[in-house]
């Protein structure tokens, strides 16, 4: 998916704040009141490799949300599911891990101008001439667009500072603790590698998010290189 209508985002908005309903915990309604004060539903999910558009962000916490719903529950996960019941996942847990595993990126993002080519056929044909240059890719202009770019306020960590963002408002159990810090997967520094295999040994669902992560990310969305 490309860029969103505003209509597009506030129905998500709709469908997330209506996820969020089922959880009853306490501090819930005021983490609530947290993520509608922010610029979560606003933000992109990344600066440019997937759903790096206004309301980005909200639309990957969906995908992986249902990514994640759909392999927790699904047969091909039945060789688990005795160990997801032991660490008592349920359809809060999912809710949670699922939506919230990126609030980390919350007050993440800046925006600047950058000058960047353009090949569009229509931009192009109506440049000025002297404007159109050429390269492997075609004819082009140069065209001064804004940008996402990173500037972290909460300078934690990644999965670490969500569960903290989180545990801030609401009580996390362990494995949802565990599964959102480590949802990143074998993205995390080669040296944290062993710690992250112990992780999914000893909680599952560690593995599903970071596949549901992965499978929104590369597969429901647009990445880009």
């Amino acid at each position: 998916m490309g860029e969103i209508s505003k209509q597009e985002r506030e129905a998500m908005i709709e469908v997330f704040e209506e996820y969020l309903s089922r959880v009853h915990r306490e501090g819930m309604d005021r983490l609530l009141d947290y993520i509608r004060k922010s610029d979560f539903y606003a933000a992109p999910a990344s600066t440019k490799y997937h759903s790096s558009f206004e309301g980005g962000l909200l639309y990957h916490s969906l995908q992986v949300y249902n990514c994640l719903e759909k392999k927790t529950s699904g047969s091909e996960y039945n060789v688990w599911r005795a160990q997801l019941d032991t660490d008592k996942v349920d359809a809060e847990s999912i809710i949670i891990v699922g939506l919230l595993h990126d609030i980390c990126k919350t007050y993440f993002y800046g925006s600047e101008l950058r000058n960047q080519k353009t090949y569009d056929l229509d931009k192009v044909a109506t440049a000025d001439r002297r404007q159109v240059k050429h390269d492997n890719n075609g004819d082009f202009i140069w065209e001064t667009v804004p940008v996402y770019t990173v500037e972290d306020k909460v300078p934690y960590g990644h999965g670490e500072k969500s569960v903290m963002m989180i545990e801030e408002y609401i009580k996390l159990k362990p494995v949802e603790r565990y599964a959102i810090r480590w949802h990143m997967g074998f993205t995390e520094p080669k040296e944290s590698w062993n710690t992250l295999k112990e992780a999914i040994k000893k909680y599952p669902l560690v593995l599903a998010v970071i596949e549901a992560d992965l499978e929104a990310t590369f597969l429901t969305e647009e990445y880009n290189e």
